[in-house]
């Protein structure tokens, strides 16, 4: 059964994915700032300013670069993709951004145990979210781009 972190990550993949349709091309450009900010996860440099630089300038580049013209279907089929992406990666940081506790013997306890119940009870019951944060806690450059490195 989905919980109410379930219903946040897939509204917000919604909303990316519906601004993607309406704005079109320049949500392209914030897609490929994600894609590139993985990609610089994957080579050691991270931070919340890095993607959000990376974001907003292939978003303003997109916008204000003269490209040729596209049909209306290619200019939304294309910003819906870019709004996809930025939603996977929306979605997946609500996911797996609520605290962990790294236990003696290299092991992990999603959610933490400090969580107030409601929140660790819609953490942990989600049927998408242990699993997202077991797969980004494996994947070397994921746990690097989510920031949980620098988290306790």
């Amino acid at each position: 059964m989905l919980t109410w972190v379930d219903l946040l990550a897939l509204l917000s993949l919604s909303l990316a994915l519906a601004l993607g349709v309406r704005v079109g091309l320049p949500f392209l450009g914030a897609g490929l700032g994600v894609v590139l900010y993985l990609l610089l996860a994957a080579a050691g440099m991270t931070g919340w300013g890095w993607a959000l630089g990376l974001g907003l300038l292939l978003g303003v580049l997109f916008k204000t670069l003269p490209l040729p013209p596209l049909s209306p279907l290619w200019e939304r089929a294309l910003g819906g993709l870019g709004g996809g992406v930025v939603g996977l990666f929306l979605a997946l940081v609500l996911w797996t951004g609520f605290p962990f506790e790294v236990l003696p013997g290299a092991g992990v306890r999603y959610p933490s145990l400090r969580l107030p119940t409601p929140v660790y009870e819609g953490v942990g019951q989600s049927p998408f979210a242990r699993a997202a944060f077991r797969w980004a806690w494996e994947t070397p450059w994921a746990r690097r781009a989510l920031g949980l490195e620098r988290r306790p």
